[in-house]
């Protein structure tokens, strides 16, 4: 798929017609294979340190031979590799040889040619920082190189992100989110969901050893990233920093209240922390018939219906309810000049039925009767308090 995985160093035929050049297959696999010395002589057995094929083998059916005579394999002089030393075989270090031997089956196609260029300049990086911290990528499996796009591990980039994956079976896609995006992405397809508008891009994501890889400017095209100068074959990327100790992330819904359609914008997007379901506060209570007040000398936000006060204090302090006290923690948490609180919270207060699926994506709320709405700003301090 010409997808650049690594570059390798190896020792070739000491003359150049000993290792023969064409399209070959990779027609047997051994493991501490045993070899005997091409003038004649006794067999070597594998695994000890006068054998020079290594820890593993590799055969190719190059010249019509059937996968012990030519072959790929490890070495017991690491000093040749970089050099013409070999008697047609292709040497490996013994530690890559290890991990080719495990990534290749048989089957695969092998291709030699003889050429002038150094190979390593077909990596466009070879090293990733992101916000000044060198990336540690498996071994041999990034960064990940196709044509002129750079492709990077999910897993490396999900922490940093503030991201949480998950694996959606309805739609069989991958979403990831943290507090500002939701992104939805399919392995080998090329249309992108971010925030609810879906985007065609150059490239799509794709999957290798059960790791998701994406092109590198899906981050700054869906996640704000800025990319700094590239030298030496480094890519710099400063990403936005999820903010320590916040574990929430977007999710869209499609909204119903008393089964008419209401569209959020995307700012008020509900928020998930682990179980817990955060919601709009304004435009919910709004919709529902409430009544949003600010109550100064309370510092608290007050919501009212028809026969019921429910008194919020910003500070995190115990809610009141018709001035009962309420045992029930709950907190507003403002992001970006919205308020959110628990939808568990505000129904089992309000009164609402609230039926949430997150298959479906679909939160459908009821109440019994619309109150006059009378919504009033809350001051600017408001606006400052648990934001981040």
């Amino acid at each position: 798929d010409d997808l650049l995985i690594d570059v390798f160093p190896v020792a070739t035929g000491r003359l150049p017609h000993y290792t023969p050049e064409g399209n070959w297959q990779v027609v047997s696999k051994l493991v501490y294979p045993a070899w005997r010395p091409p003038g004649g002589g006794a067999l070597i057995p594998g695994g000890i340190p006068a054998n020079p094929l290594g820890p593993r083998w590799l055969g190719l059916n190059a010249l019509g031979t059937a996968g012990s005579s030519y072959g790929i394999h490890g070495n017991n002089s690491p000093y040749s590799i970089g050099t013409y030393a070999s008697s047609g075989c292709i040497r490996m270090y013994n530690e890559d040889i290890l991990w080719l031997y495990e990534h290749v089956p048989i089957g695969t196609n092998v291709q030699i040619v003889s050429t002038g260029q150094d190979l390593q300049s077909l990596k466009k990086y070879n090293q990733v920082y992101i916000n000044g911290v060198r990336q540690e990528f498996a071994s041999c499996l990034g960064p990940l190189q196709s044509g002129d796009t750079t492709y990077l591990s999910l897993r490396n980039l999900a922490p940093i992100l503030g991201c949480r994956l998950t694996w959606e079976s309805s739609s069989n896609s991958l979403i990831i989110a943290n507090i500002d995006s939701e992104v939805q992405l399919t392995i080998g397809k090329n249309t992108v969901t971010a925030n609810n508008t879906a985007y065609e891009t150059k490239d799509a994501p794709i999957l290798l050893e059960d790791t998701t890889y994406i092109p590198d400017y899906y981050l700054r095209d869906f996640f704000g990233a800025v990319f700094l100068a590239e030298e030496n074959k480094t890519l710099k990327i400063d990403l936005p920093i999820s903010p320590i100790g916040i574990n929430l992330v977007k999710h869209h819904f499609q909204l119903s209240i008393n089964d008419k359609e209401v569209c959020l914008p995307e700012s008020c997007t509900p928020l998930i922390e682990d179980e817990n379901l955060l919601v709009p506060l304004r435009p919910l209570c709004a919709a529902t018939g409430a009544e949003i007040e600010w109550n100064a000398n309370q510092q608290s936000v007050e919501v009212k219906t028809k026969g019921r006060l429910l008194s919020i204090p910003v500070d995190g302090s115990n809610a009141m309810f018709n001035n009962d006290i309420l045992t029930q923690q709950t907190h507003i948490f403002i992001h970006n000049g919205t308020a959110f609180i628990s939808l568990d919270f505000l129904r089992k207060l309000l009164c609402w039925e609230a039926e949430v699926d997150y298959s479906t994506r679909t939160l459908k709320i009821t109440y019994t009767k619309r109150a006059r709405i009378a919504t009033r700003i809350l001051p600017p301090i408001q606006m400052s308090l648990r934001a981040v």
